[in-house]
């Protein structure tokens, strides 16, 4: 037999009670952890997965848009080069005067916006309705949204297409601020100003923070817009197709294409560009503190009620603008701040008489 002295006897001690519930109660909680895992996964498979199929299907719409409204607006429409980007314009009439008829801030097509102003305006005049950058069908811009920056390049977009000057502004909501920078540096290319609810200096628009934060610019190149903007025509979500259709009135001025080709445009309206502008209205509307109109200048503003109740000063910031009572006025029309979506043909009319009296065609 072996000698057995040298070797320790192998001892299984028996498990406590609190081991084995130890190792028991391992298996469900890893159990659990894989399933909270598998979970967490699936979740973020489903998120990448349905950011992917928006973002593909937002590059492939996107063009197809544009190009329905290009084919909507017709041969009026072209592109112009201005600082190596497209600038979008469409030119109307040929009447003695040009007017330019100039956006607010975020409009998502000015073209299809002002569309039933251009068409009556430019029967006695010829009519220009310029796509700032980061508008409508307009390229993009690194360039700082300034209203120097804006203004030239509006002027080298005119001179591209041939047009000079003395113009008649009409500007639009923030568009008021680059048409009283134009006539405060430019005076002698401005004719007259009709602004229709136009922008001036007010204490609670100069402190004002951007209504939309940078982070959008990601949101609408990922196609998220364009999913909300389909959501909001269909259920209001937004309120943005409902202050649309508001903003019409009883007006039978937009087909129902133009209205849909106009709210889906707000799909990549909220660009980095755009933005930019937002950005820059405070700092621009302190740029026009205390400007006021050449006294031989003729202006008219049509102001929307609406905007008398939203902000206290607008009526007075445009009133104290005038330096000639003789030639510059305030009108007040009851209505929408888009003002020209219900009410074109008067606007039209009230601006025909208005420039047939106070300005002679060249």
């Amino acid at each position: 037999m072996g000698d057995t002295r040298g070797t320790d006897p192998i001892v299984v001690e028996p498990q406590s009670q609190e081991q084995v519930g130890d190792s028991t109660g391992r298996k469900p909680r890893r159990r659990f952890l894989r399933v909270v895992r598998w979970i967490c996964v699936s979740v973020l498979a489903i998120v990448v997965g349905a950011v992917a199929i928006s973002t593909i299907n937002h590059r492939w719409q996107t063009p197809r848009d544009k190009q329905a409204i290009e084919a909507l607006i017709g041969p009026s429409h072209r592109y112009v080069e201005v600082d190596g980007h497209r600038m979008s314009v469409a030119i109307q009439g040929s009447g003695p005067r040009t007017i330019v008829l100039m956006p607010g801030l975020g409009t998502p097509e000015p073209i299809l916006d002002f569309a039933p102003l251009a068409r009556r305006l430019a029967e006695a005049n010829t009519v220009v309705t310029v796509e700032n950058f980061g508008l409508g069908l307009s390229d993009g811009t690194d360039a700082p949204r300034t209203s120097e920056a804006i203004v030239d390049e509006t002027r080298s977009a005119l001179s591209a297409l041939g047009l000079n000057g003395p113009y008649v502004l009409m500007p639009h909501s923030l568009s008021g601020l680059y048409a009283m920078w134009w006539v405060t540096n430019h005076p002698d290319e401005v004719a007259a100003v009709v602004g229709v609810d136009d922008e001036r200096y007010t204490s609670e628009l100069a402190e004002g923070a951007p209504e939309w934060p940078g982070w959008m610019s990601t949101v609408t190149a990922l196609g998220g817009v364009r999913d909300l903007i389909y959501l909001d025509m269909n259920t209001d979500y937004l309120g943005l197709a409902a202050d649309y259709r508001e903003s019409l009135g009883d007006a039978a001025e937009y087909t129902p294409e133009q209205q849909e080709l106009y709210l889906r445009s707000y799909s990549w309206v909220l660009n980095s560009t755009m933005l930019a502008e937002t950005a820059h209205e405070a700092e621009n509307v302190r740029g026009v503190e205390g400007a006021t109109l050449p006294p031989t200048m003729p202006a008219m503003s049509i102001l929307a009620s609406s905007s008398l109740t939203a902000d206290p000063e607008w009526e007075s910031s445009h009133r104290a603008a005038i330096t000639n009572p003789s030639i510059q006025r305030v009108e007040i029309l009851d209505g929408h701040h888009y003002l020209f979506h219900a009410n074109a043909s008067e606007i039209a009319d009230m601006t025909q008489q208005f420039l047939d009296e106070y300005l002679q065609p060249r």
